[in-house]
């Protein structure tokens, strides 16, 4: 295993020039010729370093540096000794314990002041400062910065602890003491002021003086000592050039290929370096004659391992291609270095080192040729393509799963503009891809929902991100047809719906079915009125309602008269037609919604007559059904005359019942009692 440094050139690989791994005679006289330029370029710099000190040390650049600084450190104590006992010491006294905002307004400054310039006439110094113990500014030549607190200064600091201190600042340089740049050159200096009888500190002294001509006449002399350097130094770098030129110029033209060549690579590895690493991509560089491999970092990462796991052979490397893909990895690699494919690239599963399995994307390039034009070394890298392969399948399942299934599925953009169908919206609706394709899904609106209805599909759409219901919808023909609609939003991550997808089943047949058991679980078959079972739930619906409300309900059973001979004469099929006739003059006879007529099952039938106000209204409508059913029969295509009656029971509620069951009873027994009396009328209930 090579070390970290794994992106290093092979040093042990073939070269272009020689291809046997050894540097030939023009490198062994190029490398002599270049060691001994450096080896001269070496002594000559040792004897500019040996004359920069003798230089320095001949003009004595630092003493007199030091010396201009302590020359002013001198000159600070002078004139704090003149002015302290006089002026700088009593207003110190004057302003000890008052506020920072009576410094400025103080008695004693003007006269200060003035003082203090008719001093500094004639001198390089051009300011004067003096601080008291909490380093706030009492006095100062600019009159702005008395009041301004400088116990952060160093220099005020060092001069509180008794020290003097000295900075030289040059112009536009920046000023460890003030923290700041200065406009010119320029050296300040601060000294401690003690008490003479108790040798205590009382005060910082301060004083900048312009240091312009001092510093002008020290870089002249630097001035002078840099062009003499130069000049020794070009004059040596002139000799040695002369030295090399003659050789440098024989072996330019064999060695200029070689060295453009490695400049490229190095160009190339560098760029490689930088845009796969940082791209999270494995990186391996293989020398294609002993098949050592060296892998970077993030390549033992993306499968597991250390760097003392991972083998660098050619064989190791092939065991970890599944077997599936070793051929087909083969086959590139050969097509690739035999100049039939333009790129090496392709895609195999290789394993990790707890045995599981990553697909990968390799890609590689050969980066150097032997003189016969064979590759010697190969860059490539890996790239974890596995997430992207699951999601690939995913889809693939997902796609093939829409594709194939039976409901039908439309997608929408944001505006509802539709973007995709399966196979199946059009087999349910009739409309080809093209023909939907950017439309809104309304074209399948049947007009049959009302506003209200689309309204409120949207606002739980938008509310909690799905609908689903029963929705009535045209198919491309016109035809209406009933399906099971569900949507969905899809939300980008942001939160904001960027599409809608809508799964749709046909669902009319199953409707169709339900409703037809429904009627016939509900409705008689022959006559299509309520049967005893649906006709029993709404009396009870009723009388309930009747309870609350302290309404009446009439209860009417109805039994035919001379029905049998019909059936024995003209058989059943006509007798059937007959049943048919009746309960459509039944049905003429009560006209009210809330009114029904049903069929027990035979000849007998039965109405019932919601809120109704006197017994009276009920006896009407019965004596009015009497003599619907007692009017001529025509009936058949043979027109049969047929004259039959009926026999009707009546019975009140809550008089003759305060239940179904009391209330059938009665209303049975009434019609009994019109049967006895002669048939062909109705009959009034007893009361219990």
């Amino acid at each position: 295993m090579k070390s970290s440094k794994w992106w290093k050139p092979w040093s042990s690989a073939p070269d272009a020039a020689g291809g046997s791994g050894r540097p030939n005679l023009g490198e062994r006289a190029d490398f002599k010729l270049l060691r001994f330029f450096n080896s001269a370029s070496l002594i000559a710099f040792v004897v500019v370093a040996l004359m920069l000190g003798f230089v320095f040390r001949t003009l004595s650049i630092n003493g007199l540096l030091q010396g201009y600084e302590s020359e002013h450190v001198n000159h600070a104590q002078i004139i704090a000794n003149e002015m302290w006992d006089d002026a700088f010491g009593p207003l110190l006294l004057a302003m000890a314990g008052r506020p920072v905002a009576e410094l400025r307004t103080a008695v004693p400054i003007p006269s200060i002041h003035k003082k203090v310039l008719m001093l500094l006439k004639g001198t390089t110094i051009f300011k004067i400062k003096v601080y008291d113990l909490q380093g706030v500014t009492v006095f100062s030549t600019e009159l702005a910065q008395i009041g301004e607190d400088k116990s952060k200064n160093s220099g005020v600091i060092a001069g509180l602890q008794g020290r003097s201190s000295s900075e030289l600042v040059h112009r536009d340089q920046f000023s460890a003491f003030e923290g700041e740049v200065q406009d010119r050159d320029l050296v300040e200096t601060y000294v401690p002021r003690l008490d003479p009888s108790n040798g205590k500190i009382v005060g910082v002294f301060e004083i900048y003086g312009d240091s312009t001509a001092v510093l002008a006449d020290i870089g002249k002399r630097q001035w002078t000592m840099v062009i003499s350097v130069v000049s020794l130094l070009s004059l040596l770098y002139l000799a040695l050039s002369m030295i090399v030129k003659t050789a440098q110029n024989l072996i330019f033209q064999q060695n200029q290929a070689r060295k453009n060549a490695q400049q490229s690579l190095v160009l190339s590895e560098e760029r490689w370096k930088f845009a796969l690493e940082g791209a999270g991509d494995g990186v391996w560089d293989r020398n294609l004659q002993n098949s050592e491999v060296v892998f970077s970092k993030r390549y033992r990462e993306i499968y597991g391992f250390s760097e003392q796991d991972l083998m660098a052979d050619k064989h190791e490397w092939s065991e970890r291609v599944h077997p599936d893909d070793r051929a087909q990895v083969e086959a590139v690699r050969d097509a690739y270095f035999a100049g039939l494919i333009p790129v090496y690239a392709n895609e195999r599963r290789m394993q990790c080192k707890d045995g599981s399995w990553k697909w990968i994307l390799s890609r590689g390039m050969v980066v150097s040729h032997d003189a016969h034009g064979r590759p010697l070394r190969m860059i490539g890298t890996h790239t974890d393509i596995t997430q992207r392969h699951q999601r690939e399948e995913a889809l693939q399942l997902a796609s093939t799963v829409i594709l194939t299934m039976d409901e039908g599925v439309t997608v929408t953009n944001a505006d509802n503009e539709i973007i995709s169908v399966n196979p199946a919206f059009t087999s349910i609706t009739g409309y080809s891809v093209t023909e939907v394709m950017g439309k809104n899904p309304r074209l399948l609106a049947s007009g049959t929902h009302p506003p209200a209805f689309y309204a409120e599909m949207w606002n739980k759409l938008n509310s909690v991100g799905y609908w689903h219901g029963e929705i009535r919808n045209r198919n491309k023909n016109g035809q209406l047809y009933v399906e099971w609609l569900s949507i969905k939003q899809v939300l980008n991550e942001k939160g904001v719906a960027t599409h809608h997808v809508a799964v749709f089943s046909d669902i009319s047949d199953r409707k169709a079915s339900e409703e037809r058991l429904h009627h016939l679980a509900h409705f008689d078959v022959l006559t299509g009125l309520p049967n005893r079972a649906l006709f029993s739930d709404r009396l009870h619906q009723t009388l309930a309602k009747a309870r609350r409300d302290k309404t009446r309900v009439a209860l009417m059973f109805i039994d035919l008269d001379k029905f049998k001979p019909v059936n024995d004469l003209l058989g059943h099929h006509v007798g059937d037609l007959l049943l048919n006739a009746v309960a459509q003059r039944l049905s003429e006879c009560v006209q009210r919604e809330s009114d029904t007529v049903g069929r027990l099952g035979g000849d007998e039938f039965v109405v019932m007559l919601s809120e109704i106000g006197t017994v009276q209204d009920a006896i009407r409508v019965a004596d009015k059904i009497v003599f619907a059913l007692a009017q001529t029969f025509e009936i058949g295509p043979h027109k049969h005359i047929i004259q039959i009656s009926s026999s009707v029971g009546v019975a009140i509620y809550p008089e003759h019942g305060d239940d179904e069951n009391r209330l059938l009873k009665s209303a049975d027994a009434a019609m009994y009692q019109a049967k006895e009396g002669g048939r062909n009328r109705a009959e009034l209930a007893q009361g219990d």
